[in-house]
C-alpha cells in the first residue's frame, strides 16, 4: 500500500512532508484528519534530506499493521526506490541511496481501519555534514529583496499539548497578507510547519534563508506555537528583571521530544542579520503556563467584518483540542539540554541580549508580539460565512482583518492601536481573560508599507 502512496505522491510544491534528520526517531499518528487512498487508508509523508551511496535504515514502530516506502523526489513527480515487503507493526526498509537528493517515506496503515500512534526514524551510515543545510537552503538570493520565515507549529510530540491546527492557518494568513497586501514574492517565503518547526531547523533557515537579505532588503520573522517561562533564572547573559526567562517552545533536535529557543538567542539570530528591515512577529505566550486559550467558537465576520477569508486557511481542518493548552518547563526539562549548552551551538563566545532589547534599540528593528510578558495569548476554532470550520490565533486573526484593506499610510503604531483595542475587547468579554498585544521598535510610527516595500 505504501508503494502505491508513494507512486501516487503530488509534485514538491503540494505535498505537506516535514523533515526528519539522520538520528532522529520522530512520533507520528495516522488518523481520519489525513491523507487516505483511493482504497481509504491513511497516510503520512514524511522527507529525507540524502546522498548519494548512503546507506540508510528507515524503521517504523506502530501498535497495528504499518506499511512503508521509500521514494526518490524528481522534476516529473516521486519515483519509487523501495518498499516494505508487507504490513507489520515494525516495518524496516534499508537501502543504499541511489543520489543526492530529497526522498519521501510514505508511512501508511495496512488497512482502511488501521491508524493510531507510531514512531518513524532514521539511521545513517553515512556522513552527514552542513552542506546538507546548504543544500536544504542554497541561499544567494538577491540581497535587496524581501525574505521570510514564517513558522507555524501547532502538532507537538503526543496529544496533550496539541493547538488544535490554528498556528498551520496562521502562517497561511501571514503568508497571504505578505504576498497579496505587500507584494512579497511566493518563492521568498519559507513556511516550517509541525515538526519541520524544531529548533536546529528553525535556526538554520533563520540564518540561511533570511540571512540572504542585505542592507537594501528585508527579513520577516513570524512564529506561532507555544511560548514558555522558565520558572528558574536560566539567563544566558543578564539575569532577567522578573527572575525569569521566555522562549520559544518548539521541536527537539536530534531525537529530542522538545526544544526551546531562549529570546536570549533570538536576539542573537536578529542581530546577526544584514537585511535593512527587519520585523519579528510572535503570536505565543510567556506565561507561566505557556497557554494559548481556548478554543473559543467565533464567526469569521465578528473578527474581520467583511475581510475575504483566505482560501489558504481552508486547507487545514480546526480540529478542537482537549485538554490544558500549554508546556510547563517540567513537562520538558528532562528532555532538553539547558540554555548554556544550547548558545555554545548557536554562536561561541556570544554575548547576547534580550529580543525586546535589541529591537527596541535600532531604527530598523519592529517586534510585534501577541500579549505581554505576564499574559496568554488565545487561539480560537470558529466558522466562515458558508459555514466551513477555521481556526487561528485571535492575535492573528486580528492582526490580518487590520491589515487586510488598511491604507498604505496605516503605521505600525496605528494598526498595533487598533490591533489592540480589538484583542483586549475580545479577550476580556468573550474568554474573561487580557490579552493585550505589544508593539516595539524605534520605527513603529513609519508606515507598514514603506518599511516592507522593495527599496
Amino acid at each position: 500500500m505504501a508503494a502505491q502512496v508513494a507512486r501516487g505522491t503530488a509534485d514538491r510544491a503540494t505535498a505537506y512532508a516535514p523533515l526528519i534528520l539522520p538520528g532522529q526517531a520522530l512520533p507520528g499518528e495516522l488518523s481520519a484528519d489525513d491523507n487516505h487512498t483511493d482504497a481509504g487508508v491513511a497516510y503520512d509523508l514524511w522527507t529525507y534530506q540524502g546522498h548519494q551511496d548512503e546507506h540508510v535504515v528507515v524503521t517504523v514502530n506502530a501498535g497495528y499493521d504499518v506499511d512503508l516506502a521509500v521514494a526518490l523526489m524528481t522534476t516529473t513527480g516521486a519515483a519509487l526506490i523501495a518498499a516494505a515487503d508487507s504490513a507489520h507493526r515494525t516495518v524496516t526498509v534499508e537501502l543504499k541511496l541511489p543520489k543526492d537528493g530529497t526522498y519521501y517515506l510514505s508511512v501508511s496503515g495496512g488497512s482502511s481501519s488501521a491508524e493510531g500512534a507510531y514512531t518513524l526514524s532514521v539511521q545513517s551510515h553515512g556522513s552527514v555534514s552542513a552542506l546538507d543545510w546548504a543544500r536544504l537552503y542554497p541561499g544567494g538570493g538577491d540581497p535587496s529583496e524581501r525574505y521570510a520565515l514564517l513558522v507555524g507549529v501547532s502538532d507537538y510530540p503526543g496529544r496533550d499539548n496539541d493547538l488544535g491546527g490554528s498556528p498551520l492557518s496562521d502562517v497561511e494568513l501571514m503568508r497571504t497578507l505578505l504576498v497579496e497586501k505587500y507584494g512579497f514574492k511566493p518563492d521568498n517565503i519559507l513556511i516550517l510547519r509541525d515538526v519541520e518547526g524544531n529548533r536546529e531547523q528553525i535556526i538554520q533557515a533563520f540564518r540561511r534563508h533570511l540571512g540572504q537579505a542585505g542592507p537594501a532588503g528585508t527579513a520577516v520573522f513570524y512564529y506561532s506555537g507555544h511560548g514558555m517561562q522558565m520558572p528558574d533564572n536560566r539567563y544566558i547573559q543578564d539575569p532577567e528583571p522578573d527572575g525569569k526567562d521566555e522562549a520559544l517552545a518548539v521541536w527537539g533536535t536530534q531525537g529530542d521530544l522538545y526544544g526551546y529557543i531562549l529570546d536570549d538567542e533570538m536576539g542573537i539570530l536578529v542581530g546577526d542579520l544584514a537585511a535593512g528591515h527587519v520585523l519579528v512577529v510572535l503570536d505565543d505566550c510567556y506565561s507561566g503556563t505557556a497557554t494559548r486559550a481556548g478554543p473559543e467558537v467565533f464567526d469569521w465576520k465578528d473578527i474581520a467584518g467583511n475581510v475575504t477569508v483566505p482560501k489558504g486557511i481552508l486547507g487545514h481542518p480546526a480540529r478542537v483540542a482537549g485538554g490544558t493548552r500549554g508546556l510547563q518547563w517540567r513537562t520538558v526539562a528532562a528532555h532538553v539540554e539547558t540554555p548554556r549548552q544550547y548558545v555554545k551551538s548557536l554562536r561561541p563566545g556570544s554575548t547576547p541580549t534580550n529580543v525586546e532589547d535589541l529591537l527596541s534599540q535600532p531604527a530598523n528593528h519592529i517586534l510585534l508580539a501577541a500579549s505581554a510578558d505576564s499574559e496568554t495569548s488565545a487561539g480560537l476554532t470558529g466558522q466562515t460565512p458558508d459555514g466551513q470550520r477555521i481556526s487561528g490565533g485571535l492575535f492573528t486573526l486580528l492582526l490580518y482583518a487590520t491589515l487586510a484593506n488598511a491604507p498604505e499610510s496605516t503605521t505600525f503604531a496605528g494598526a498595533m492601536a487598533e490591533v489592540r483595542r480589538r484583542v483586549v475587547d475580545f479577550s476580556t468579554t468573550k474568554l474573561g481573560q487580557t490579552q493585550s498585544p505589544q508593539v516595539e521598535g524605534q520605527q513603529q510610527t513609519q508606515s507598514i508599507a514603506a518599511f516592507l516595500s522593495k527599496r
